[in-house]
């Protein structure tokens, strides 16, 4: 069977590289025109994975769900990030990682991550469990993105936090005049 057969929902013109590596993909929706490149991960485990139209999810970069992970429309995830909804408690509660005995000795934790539209994420950075990143927001390369971040905003560090705001109106208008020459395209 087809790997886009097995997702939960596949939109139009998905490309799924065939290097990627997907489970859980049921509980995995991916919108029009997004790519998944090869050496990509993405665990659909728990409540899942929502990938929104038009986005790129880039060489080497993991997308771990366990709690509910959304990511928005045009939103682009770089070289090696890790996106997070879910991991092992390392306070103690269980033991990391050891699947012996299913989950029986692990204690894990699940947040839901939401990354809205037009959010880029620079290369190498890593999103917590339980984080929501506004629309439009830019994380710098090698960031930490361990609390929420606003909207239309540059962020970066480790820990990631917001440096200076970024103009939205000229993003916006690109993305309208983006969609117009698309159903353009696709009523020919």
């Amino acid at each position: 069977m087809d790997l886009r057969e097995q997702l939960s929902f596949c939109g139009n013109n998905v490309t799924i590289w065939s290097l990627a590596k997907i489970v859980y993909p049921e509980n995995i929706s991916i919108g029009d025109e997004t790519v998944i490149d090869d050496f990509c991960f993405l665990d659909g485990g728990g409540k899942g994975i929502k990938i929104g139209k038009f986005c790129h999810i880039v060489v080497h970069s993991i997308v771990k769900s366990g709690g509910l992970l959304e990511i928005g429309d045009f939103t682009g995830i770089a070289y090696r990030c890790t996106i997070l909804a879910g991991t092992d408690d390392y306070y103690g509660a269980g033991l990391i990682g050891l699947k012996v005995f299913g989950d029986k000795y692990r204690k894990q934790r699940f947040s839901d991550t939401i990354i809205g539209r037009h959010v880029h994420i620079g290369a190498g950075s890593i999103v917590l469990p339980g984080v929501t990143i506004g629309d439009g927001c830019s994380i710098g390369a090698g960031s930490l993105v361990n609390k929420d971040l606003p909207e239309w905003t540059i962020c970066y560090g480790s820990p990631c936090k917001p440096i200076k705001p970024k103009p939205r109106d000229r993003q916006l208008e690109i993305e309208k005049e983006f969609l117009e020459e698309y159903a353009k395209r696709k009523n020919k």
